[in-house]
């Protein structure tokens, strides 16, 4: 059986796929709720649910365009390259401190 490479893109993919899959099984559940609840008999209820499950079906679609737009535009193709610029430049400050201390102490 081949081994499944885990590259930064299968990750993405993997927690992508689980984060829908979980927030689907939440909404389906608050849906057989409110459907064998009292409240699925009156019409104005029943209205005040379709608008928020359809906004929060819009909130998901937005974060999934949004997460799906960074990650094929290729924002997360070197998640170290910031960890590296910061200890780098952290680097260089200390450097600097110290050539001033030298010069102090001269």
């Amino acid at each position: 059986m081949p081994r499944l490479k885990l590259t930064p893109k299968t990750v993405t993919v993997i927690l992508l796929s689980l984060m829908v899959l979980s927030i689907g099984i939440y909404m389906v559940e608050r849906s057989i709720d409110f459907f064998n609840s009292e409240f699925a008999r009156n019409e104005s209820d029943f209205r005040g649910y379709l608008v928020v499950l359809f906004a929060r079906l819009f909130m998901i679609a937005g974060w999934l365009a949004i997460i799906l737009g960074l990650f094929f535009k290729g924002h997360f193709r070197d998640v170290e390259k910031p960890k590296v610029d910061i200890l780098q430049l952290h680097e260089k400050i200390e450097k600097q401190e110290r050539e001033r201390l030298k010069k102090v102490q001269e």
